[in-house]
């Protein structure tokens, strides 16, 4: 999952664009600005053809779509991948057939766009095949739907997020393996001499999210030998074991904010050919908003 906000050209990042406003601009003589306006424009990108990112490294394709102007969602199929290399063909018997770099060996990957009324942010859902991902092909889809009416991505462009069920779930199912500790140069007590700073790190260990406090690092720190009188930070590194999938993300003291872990896609959206089912990846993206809508509601 990824976020997007808008601005016009040549502004600053915190003059941002509603997204009703972007529409209502952009599309001005169209009735139906959604469907007609922002989707045709997405649907012209590829036109029948390949649709590559600037770069020239990724490309795709259109095999599918579906809108709803109700919700302002546009699903996609797309079939592409890694472009700009030499690539391969092998056989079981060894024997090799090369793919000229201005062709692709396409994968099948589904991706909802929604814009929600009423908000300053975008969303984006990409599936991936574990580090093969299209990503960078729809960062080049937004921009160029945008940059047609004299829009921009604001910020850092279309960046990670996900919700904080998902962050929460995480760091239950995890175990901090490490703690990484970082004594500022200076000890609180100015009569003891200056000092480096200094990091330590704490391994094997099986402590949840929850236990994790500054109270129990200076515990560890007491029974390590070292000062608890001077300022320190932290950060754990946790590892999350998930019906035989490990992931690490490491945490800053107990900020999140910047927690996203990978989701994984329920096995009854795949079919026999690891391929995405589309209708299946409807229904799976739309509890994603549902949650993101019920998080939203409870701010």
């Amino acid at each position: 999952m990824y976020t997007f906000q808008i601005k016009k050209r040549s502004t600053s990042n915190k003059d941002l664009i509603e997204i009703n406003d972007f529409l209502s601009k952009a599309y001005l003589d169209i009735d139906y600005k959604f469907k007609e306006g922002f989707v045709q424009d997405v649907i012209n990108l590829f036109d029948k053809k390949l649709f590559t990112s600037k770069n020239n490294t990724h490309g795709g394709i259109l095999d599918d779509i579906a809108f709803h102007q109700g919700d302002r969602t546009l699903d996609l199929m797309i079939n592409g991948g890694v472009k700009g290399l030499k690539q391969y063909l092998i056989n079981e018997e060894g024997s090799k057939k090369e793919i000229a770099d201005t062709e692709i060996v396409g994968l099948k990957f589904f991706a909802r766009i929604w814009i929600p009324a009423n908000s300053y942010t975008g969303y984006v859902f990409i599936q991936k095949y574990n580090n093969s991902s299209l990503k960078p092909l729809f960062d080049e889809v937004i921009s160029n739907v945008l940059d047609q009416h004299r829009y921009t991505i604001a910020g850092k462009g279309i960046v990670p997020t996900t919700t904080k069920k998902r962050q929460e779930n995480f760091l239950k199912e995890s175990d901090a393996k490490e703690i990484k500790i970082l004594l500022n140069g200076s000890p609180s007590d100015t009569s003891l001499p200056e000092a480096g700073d200094v990091i330590i790190s704490f391994k094997k260990l099986s402590i949840k999210k929850r236990d994790i406090t500054r109270s129990l690092i200076k515990q560890m720190m007491k029974s390590s030998g070292i000062a608890t009188n001077r300022d320190f930070k932290y950060k754990a590194v946790y590892e999350s074991d998930v019906a035989g999938y490990k992931e690490e993300k490491t945490v800053k003291e107990n900020q999140t904010f910047n927690l996203v872990p990978n989701t994984l896609v329920p096995l009854d959206c795949i079919d026999e050919n690891n391929h995405p089912i589309f209708e299946k990846m409807q229904s799976f993206v739309r509890m994603e908003m549902d949650q993101i809508l019920k998080e939203a509601k409870a701010n």
